[in-house]
């Protein structure tokens, strides 16, 4: 079998932005690649996004050890007359001309059974292509089901338009493929899978080394003793509720030697989550904002926080929960969403916007070293059940399922 991976999501992120859908795809790329299962080849059709070539990508994919053929060739053009005039651009761009042209490899294209997204709506060029049958990643609804929660919906719209009647979606959990078929009833249910994602091992995992905790200790200005949240600093990820309840409960209970680390980048609507810090007044040096932090930090940050807090409002997936109990770390979640399907018995699960019960929940983990280190050792065989080996076997299962559909 072969297949076509868009890697129009890794050419807008690998240099600066990494996200969490970033991860997932070039984890799956990566694992794909290693299966003789599948012929896989990558393609990068997008003519709007990041200034990338199909050159830079294979440097990108070489150094990280990724074997993969392209389907096209994306590549500047050598001479477009006054490209960066905006006149110009808006003229180029109406009639279809753009600073980067695609090549397609047409016997790649015409002999593949399945073109996968593993974000985007698809590029219309794949409509060329009646020989494909197109499959896209949904992470989530979450704009749509709550739009106070996300500034836009018409990325979900459009993914949904692409899917139409024809197409097929891989959900990454159980709970966004009962989201997506109850949003969108003229989907067909046997065209939508389900995918379960994972946490990269080599990223995270039970990090000891003192010396290098050490250096990450002095780098963040890190209490000896803290709870930890890690997410995008944004409404739905409901960090004010953590610091509110964090604050009163070192209040109430007098504690000294605790403090509470954020880490994540600035996202929408965050002006709540610093009005909370702000509020703080003389217990504000309690809490550490780290902002994003690079990926070689996180281990080491995860496996020596005392704790780790995810009170989510609602998830597609989950994967900090999932990298916490991979780094042997005790994990509280919320009880909503996908979140179950991830931490099951690895962690303690508790109502998003029950403050008594996280407060209790913190002190309970903050007495008791048995208890955290009994969440612990749970968190660390739950997490043993996920790992992108797994998930690229399993999506190769379903492009079979999809190949020999009709």
């Amino acid at each position: 079998m072969k297949v076509i991976l868009d890697a129009d999501v890794i050419a807008d992120s690998y240099k600066d932005n990494r996200t969490g859908i970033f991860r997932v795809a070039f984890e799956l790329f990566g694992s794909l690649a290693k299966l003789k299962s599948v012929d896989v080849y990558y393609s990068h059709l997008s003519l709007f996004h990041r200034e990338t070539s199909t050159g830079e990508l294979d440097e990108f994919f070489s150094e990280n050890s990724i074997t993969i053929n392209r389907a096209n060739v994306r590549a500047k053009r050598k001479f477009l007359l006054f490209r960066k005039e905006k006149l110009f651009r808006y003229l180029y761009n109406k009639i279809g001309i753009y600073n980067y042209k695609n090549t397609h490899f047409e016997k790649v294209w015409k002999n593949a059974d399945i073109f996968h997204s593993f974000y985007h709506p698809f590029n219309n060029e794949i409509e060329k292509y009646p020989n494909l049958k197109k499959v896209i990643t949904v992470h989530d609804l979450i704009p749509v089901l709550f739009p106070d929660l996300h500034f836009t919906s018409d990325l979900i719209n459009n993914i949904v338009a692409s899917i139409g009647k024809d197409g097929y979606a891989i959900c990454v959990s159980e709970n966004t493929k009962k989201d997506l078929l109850n949003y969108a009833p003229h989907i067909n249910p046997n065209h939508v899978f389900v995918n379960l994602l994972a946490a990269s091992k080599t990223l995270f995992y039970v990090c000891k080394d003192v010396e290098k905790f050490n250096h990450i200790k002095a780098k963040y200005n890190l209490p000896k003793k803290y709870f930890l949240s890690v997410g995008t600093l944004e409404p739905r990820k409901n960090v004010d509720f953590v610091i509110r309840t964090f604050l009163k409960f070192i209040k109430e209970n007098k504690i000294d030697d605790l403090g509470l680390v954020l880490v994540g980048a600035k996202g929408w609507d965050y002006d709540k989550i610093f009005e909370e810090y702000n509020n703080a007044q003389e217990l504000k040096n309690k809490i550490i904002i780290t902002g994003r932090v690079p990926d070689e930090d996180l281990a080491s940050l995860y496996s020596h926080a005392h704790s780790f807090y995810y009170m989510s409002l609602y998830e597609g997936f989950g994967l900090p929960p999932l990298e916490a109990m991979q780094c042997g770390i005790a994990t509280v979640t919320s009880n909503t969403s996908s979140l179950p399907e991830v931490v099951g018995d690895g962690g303690i699960m508790l109502d998003p916007n029950d403050e008594k019960l996280l407060s209790k929940t913190m002190l309970d983990l903050y007495l008791d070293d048995s208890l955290r280190e009994e969440y612990a050792k749970k968190g660390l065989n739950r997490s043993k059940l996920f790992s992108w080996k797994k998930s690229a076997e399993e999506l190769v299962d379903i492009y079979q399922k999809i190949g020999n559909s009709r």
